[in-house]
């Protein structure tokens, strides 16, 4: 507060402020690939526009004016189309996508895309390229995507170590497809040290799936392969949409599929199916059920089984980083404010008020929550050095993965319905 000399009325404001926490969009996509863009971009300045530069997808119109209709060995097309046959009536949130094909650089066609034009990197005067550009979204439009999506690429020599890099630094997750042509035994070998590809990670990030999918190609008249993290990505932004990200992706139907590459043996009850043994490496997959058709089908990520830190669980990494993101931004408001008793106070209060409210109703994204100032940690030499120390404590609301019924034949049932004597 002032103490010049002031002749008047004034108003002055002596509170904390009325500032609450608020969650960052979770459902959102960052996705890279090639697109035709000299088909609908004659222009070099026009079409410099759409390569390497991040554009907001709303509507497969958004997505035909941006990057043009589907042509064989293109994927940011069929990629996009792909996440629209998942939504709901919601939709499916936003979509960042980057096209890093330029015909005027890559003068041999889309073929001479490499890994190091997906990976990216930074030019002279500072501007992201590739999937550094993941690392700009913050800035342009106020957060980080939580999906990461590279389809047709993750295969690539560096690619999937640069995607768990940059996942790691912005909370966000990847989904990683094995190649084309692959079993179900040789997707599960690669997990270990001797597979014919390599899946051997174990990161939280990292979403391996398997096995692509078929679809119509709409310029031949015929099928052709998809990878299935197209369809994935989508099925998950429409859950977000539908449901929140407090919810599995897994046990949804596939939508805009013939079915998949190779037949998947699912046989409900069955431990030993191609199912559970594939999500018990860690990998997700699909279901293809009578009547009901595809489904997806896995909840963890790539960090199972080794790692046994619920956080393996999909939507709680999921859950965790809407929650860090949210805590992050409240208390960036108040950072280099005053830590006095009142301000401590009104943190504490708006914290719980959120965790709160996501205790509350038919669906909590949450089990329970505290957040309270640690005076336990925090001590006269922190504070004279201007760290304050917080706790934050919460638990997120566990998923029927593994549903076991107990079974029993009870003679005396058999006493009741016929009346004998006890």
């Amino acid at each position: 507060m002032s103490t010049d000399p002031f002749y008047g009325v004034e108003v002055i404001e002596t509170g904390t402020g009325s500032s609450v926490v608020r969650e960052q969009k979770a459902a959102t996509v960052f996705l890279i690939g090639t697109a035709p863009v000299g088909d609908v971009h004659a222009d070099a300045n026009t079409r410099a526009n759409y390569i390497q530069n991040a554009i907001i997808i709303r509507s497969r119109e958004d997505a035909v004016a941006a990057f043009g209709e589907h042509a064989d060995g293109y994927t940011l097309p069929a990629t996009i189309d792909a996440i629209f046959d998942q939504a709901g009536p919601n939709g499916v949130g936003t979509i960042e996508a980057v096209n890093v094909y330029d015909p005027d650089v890559h003068a041999g066609g889309v073929g001479d895309v490499t890994n190091l034009d997906i990976i990216g990197g930074f030019t002279a005067a500072g501007k992201p390229q590739g999937l550094k550009i993941a690392y700009d979204s913050y800035q342009r439009f106020g957060r980080f995507c939580k999906i990461i999506g590279a389809p047709g690429f993750t295969g690539m020599t560096g690619v999937r170590a640069e995607l768990e890099t940059i996942c790691n630094r912005i909370r966000a997750r990847a989904v990683l497809d094995a190649p084309i042509g692959v079993t179900a035994q040789q997707a599960i070998e690669a997990r270990g040290p001797r597979g014919a590809f390599d899946w051997q990670f174990s990161n939280r990030r990292p979403i391996p799936v398997w096995p692509h999918m078929s679809v119509v190609d709409l310029a031949s008249g015929g099928e052709r392969l998809d990878p299935y993290s197209s369809r994935f990505i989508g099925v998950w932004l429409s859950t977000i949409m539908e449901n929140g990200y407090h919810h599995s992706p897994s046990n949804r139907p596939v939508y805009g599929i013939e079915g998949s590459e190779v037949p998947v043996l699912y046989i409900p009850g069955d431990k030993q199916s191609d199912v559970q043994l594939l999500r018990d490496a860690g990998i997700v997959t699909v279901e293809e059920r009578y009547g009901k058709g595809p489904h997806t089908s896995g909840n963890r990520s790539s960090a199972h089984p080794t790692d046994t830190d619920m956080r393996n669980f999909l939507h709680v990494q999921f859950t965790e980083d809407m929650l860090d993101e949210a805590t992050i931004a409240y208390l960036d408001q108040h950072k280099d404010r005053n830590g006095s008793p009142p301000r401590i106070e009104f943190l504490e209060e708006g914290m719980n008020d959120f965790l709160k409210s996501k205790m509350v109703g038919d669906d909590p994204a949450l089990s329970g929550g505290q957040f309270r100032f640690d005076r336990t940690k925090t001590t006269k030499a922190s504070v004279a050095q201007g760290q304050f120390f917080w706790k934050l404590d919460y638990a997120p609301v566990g998923i029927m993965e593994h549903i076991t019924v107990d079974r029993n034949i009870d003679l005396n049932l058999i006493s009741n319905a016929l009346g004998l004597a006890a």
